[in-house]
């Protein structure tokens, strides 16, 4: 007998439908299963046998195939043994067939003692499913919480598989998943608390703190250059303390890429906070980017949303830096493999920290004693189009005994957080009917609709222009650095000011024509 029933897997952090079949036939006794399979979807024969024999069921002598389609798709993890063994009980006519799985998508890993257990993926295969007319999902119970962030579609969380087979036999749906379902002895995961540094605590840098400022106003990327122990380090790290609030299709998009990454904890509710990830110089491209056979979320998708902190920048592998370059423009990486490419959310700040020379204390020679080749050097292992992407680069300056140890109260994270919601709420109310958040998002041929100088400013802007020689990405990124700190100003107009400021911060010669 044929039977067919949905499960899905995630391709990035979209979701896919695939169609598990079963038929069963008096030929020689065997279960094949077939459809372009990893090895962790092939070892599902053995999983879903040995749970249906400790679930109580026998297996006649007959051969069954089970085909996995569409056959030109990859599929690999865990997630098709449940769906696996119920079309493998109805094709047997061990239970009864029944219409409502035509619309009804099954997914979780089986233990051999017939246990569900939860699967990374979960919630982009849910949300794709609710556009695909499937109107219920059985889950493992542990991820029906993580299911429940879509809204319009019934979820079913399963503990075993037992369970799932008496709801089938008395014709019962099983109880829709709520929240409040959730067992108040469970432990539950706590939400973070705010324990990022406070730029109070920090001496000095009011300078660097403004920078930082409009950093996070506009989302653009930062590189600090100063000697070591000034500080940079410690600014990055307060630096997720001031980003503005996320809108709901960012928790969304966040969430959906934990998910996938298998990093996701299982509190009931949708990520909050946007991430601060600071990986070690020695990170290979793969870690950074993603991939694997079945690709995964690397560190810039992780990041997605937030803050990417690479320490000791120039460190870091030449390959590792230059992979950057398409993520930082498009705000999204694609890996591609032999059957499918695999697109993930790269929409990251990078906030890069580097010494002036290998000792970390040039220019102060009375400590540094690196040669002038080995300081030019060091400073050119960043190539000009990855500094070309780098909208704010500022130089972090040792402080003075009267600074370090003055009592004077310097900017602190809650103030700084003002002035980025100011500028957050005039860019939500800009682009309200845009497809983007940020200043720094701004496409270019958008620009003159809201960008506009006087007189004065553009010929600002045209003598600096003609000084530099700066590159056309580079001067684009300008204005849009213009653009916030206006922004954080609260005002529409831009003034010279304004470009004196964004000139300053981009710093992108020594000579001080201004």
């Amino acid at each position: 007998m044929y039977s067919k029933v949905m499960s899905g897997i995630p391709l990035g952090i979209e979701g896919m439908l695939i169609s598990v079949e079963s038929d069963t036939s008096n030929g020689l006794p065997g279960f094949d299963l077939v459809g372009y399979l990893a090895a962790s979807v092939r070892e599902a024969r053995d999983r879903v046998r040995s749970a249906l024999k400790n679930t109580g069921f026998i297996i006649p002598a007959k051969k069954i195939t089970v085909n996995l389609s569409p056959a030109d798709i990859r599929k690999d993890g865990t997630g098709f043994d449940l769906a696996i063994a119920i079309a493998v009980l109805m094709s047997l006519e061990l239970i009864p067939y029944n219409e409502t799985f035509e619309k009804t998508l099954f997914l979780g890993e089986l233990g051999l003692d017939g246990t569900i257990l939860p699967v990374p993926g979960v919630l982009p295969i849910v949300h794709h499913a609710l556009g695909q007319e499937i109107r219920r999902i059985y889950v493992p119970w542990e991820n029906a919480a993580e299911a429940s962030f879509i809204k319009g579609i019934e979820i079913i969380g399963v503990k075993s598989l037992s369970e799932m087979i008496g709801w089938i036999e008395t014709g019962e749906v099983g109880n829709v998943f709520k929240k409040e379902d959730t067992d108040p002895g469970e432990k539950r995961e706590k939400m973070p608390v705010d324990d990022y540094v406070d730029f109070r605590d920090i001496r000095g840098q009011e300078s660097a703190k403004r920078g930082l400022v409009i950093a996070a106003a506009g989302f653009h990327n930062v590189l600090m250059t100063g000697e070591a122990g000034a500080g940079k380090s410690m600014m990055a790290k307060a630096l997720p303390g001031i980003l503005p609030e996320m809108t709901y299709d960012e928790k969304l998009e966040m969430t959906k890429i934990y998910s996938v990454a298998g990093l996701l904890n299982r509190t009931g509710r949708l990520m909050e906070k946007r991430p601060y990830r600071a990986p070690h110089y020695s990170i290979t491209e793969n870690a950074l980017i993603g991939g694997g056979g079945s690709p995964k979320p690397g560190e810039i998708s992780l990041a997605s949303g937030g803050v990417l902190f690479m320490d000791e920048f120039p460190h870091f592998r030449r390959s590792v830096i230059e992979m950057l370059r398409q993520p930082l423009e498009d705000k999204r990486v694609t890996v591609s493999r032999l059957k499918a490419s695999y697109t993930f959310p790269a929409k990251f700040m990078l906030v890069a920290a580097r010494n002036n020379c290998p000792c970390g204390f040039y220019p102060d020679r009375k400590k540094c004693r690196c040669t002038w080749h080995e300081v030019v050097s060091y400073q050119n292992r960043i190539s000009h189009p990855i500094m070309d992407r780098i909208d704010i680069r500022m130089e972090i300056k040792h402080l003075s005994f009267e600074e370090m140890f003055s009592e004077a109260a310097g900017t602190s994270t809650d103030e700084m957080r003002e002035l980025v919601s100011i500028a957050q709420e005039r860019q939500a109310s800009r682009y309200r009917y845009e497809d983007w958040n940020f200043n720094s998002e701004l496409g270019q041929k958008s620009i003159g609709r809201y960008i506009r100088f006087n007189e004065s400013c553009q010929t600002l802007l045209r003598e600096f222009y003609d000084t530099t020689g700066i590159s056309a990405r580079g001067y684009f990124k300008i204005l849009r650095l213009i653009r916030t700190i206006a922004d954080i100003d609260d005002r529409d107009d831009i003034r010279e000011e304004d470009i004196r400021e964004a000139l300053f911060y981009r710093n992108e010669s020594k000579e001080d024509f201004v």
